[in-house]
């Protein structure tokens, strides 16, 4: 009897010993409850970014509204179709001018491949805008429209009777062809200033060339050729123009062209010869 005590005395230690621990019973429940959990931390999460990603769109479709069908700035670009007489332009048509205005206050007006740089202000006086221009325009202005039917920019001028009236529009520039038959002239390749009439002549090596003259306020852009007596520029206005210039070279940093000595330029605007040097 005592030998059978013996026996369920240690048959219940044996058994203590493997019986399951209580802590991993409770680590168990925690993981159990950390992966309940978990989907609700992530629509925490993700609801934010669904409220962020739904004020991004309301705002961007508010400014698309508002550029689209209120929009009143001056800014963009604009071709002349009616003038004070009334008589009208034809917006598509070769030589138009295009005025372009600047968020800057800068204006440039182009036709064909010239431009004109100048500046503008505008005002607002009792309700009423006003726009101007030095060398370009200046009067009260109204915009109308919208981007799907076309803005309009109405200008009336002090003393004129009838207002001038400008469509938006996107500049159309000429392109101009190189001949096939271009080939570089090292010596001729380059920059040439000449400083007393702030004109600057560039010669690219693919056969294409800019005059900027005044300090960029007016600029020609175009193509050219040249022989031994001659350089020929092509360039587009009301239609398509071409010059002879006749140059020779005084040296290698002096260019005449038409009698006036061009000096050849550093990559940072300085003249490699200045007109003392020279």
């Amino acid at each position: 009897m005592k030998d059978n005590k013996d026996f369920f005395d240690e048959l219940e230690e044996y058994n203590k010993k493997f019986e399951p621990a209580q802590p991993r019973n409770i680590e168990y429940n925690n993981m159990t409850q950390m992966f309940d959990e978990t989907p609700a931390k992530k629509k925490t999460i993700q609801t934010p970014i669904i409220i962020a990603g739904v004020i991004v769109l309301a705002f961007i479709a508010a400014f698309f509204v508002f550029t689209s069908f209120f929009n009143s700035s001056i800014v963009g670009t604009w071709v002349l179709v009616e003038d004070s007489n009334g008589a009208t332009y034809d917006e598509a048509g070769d030589g138009i001018t295009y005025y372009t205005l600047d968020k800057d206050g800068n204006i440039t007006v182009s036709v064909g491949t010239i431009t004109q740089k100048s500046t503008y202000t505008t005002t607002n006086e009792n309700g009423t805008d006003y726009v101007n221009s030095t060398n370009v325009f200046s009067g009260s202005y109204t915009i109308s429209g919208n981007i799907f039917t076309g803005r309009t920019f109405k200008l009336t001028v002090d003393g004129v009777e009838k207002p001038y009236i400008f469509k938006s529009a996107t500049v159309k520039k000429p392109e101009l062809k190189v001949p096939d038959t271009f080939k570089k002239s090292d010596k001729l390749t380059g920059n040439w200033n000449i400083p007393s009439y702030r004109i600057t002549y560039t010669f690219n090596a693919d056969g294409t060339f800019i005059a900027d003259m005044y300090d960029g306020s007016i600029t020609y852009e175009g193509v050219y050729t040249y022989d031994n007596e001659k350089i020929t520029v092509t360039y587009y206005a009301d239609s398509e123009a071409t010059i002879d210039i006749p140059y020779a070279f005084d040296g290698n940093d002096t260019l005449v062209m038409n009698g006036m000595g061009y000096y050849r330029m550093n990559d940072d605007g300085s003249l490699v010869a200045t007109p003392d040097q020279a």
